[in-house]
């Protein structure tokens, strides 16, 4: 993947695992599919790094709002996803380690 598609690709991301989220702390127990990241793809090669930056933002700023809404019980509520029973605050969690860890690449392949 390019710098720009990885960027991309942590947003998307963010995008499906914030909708899973709300689904379950809301207590919606439809089991939700998995997703093909490559079908993703295309777009970001062509964004200008503002876009990027603002898509990025936009979708961080959303997550953020929509993690400080949810009462305490929300956060235990479950829901399948991929075929893996995941809960509310493991969902947030796993934002926070797939961003983590694809800055870890970004550092590590694009910047170094």
């Amino acid at each position: 993947w390019t710098l720009k598609e990885v960027v991309g690709h942590i947003a998307d991301g963010e995008r499906v695992m914030t909708y899973r989220l709300l689904r379950f702390a809301r207590g919606d127990q439809t089991p939700l599919s998995g997703f093909d990241q490559e079908l993703f793809m295309p777009p970001f090669g062509n964004w200008t790094t503002a876009q990027l930056a603002e898509d990025y933002r936009a979708v961080r700023q959303s997550t953020i709002t929509l993690l400080r809404g949810l009462p305490e019980e929300a956060w235990s509520r479950k829901g399948s996803a991929n075929n893996a029973s995941i809960t509310a605050r493991a969902l947030a969690y796993g934002i926070a380690g797939h961003e983590i860890h694809h800055m870890g690449v970004i550092r590590n392949r694009y910047l170094s």
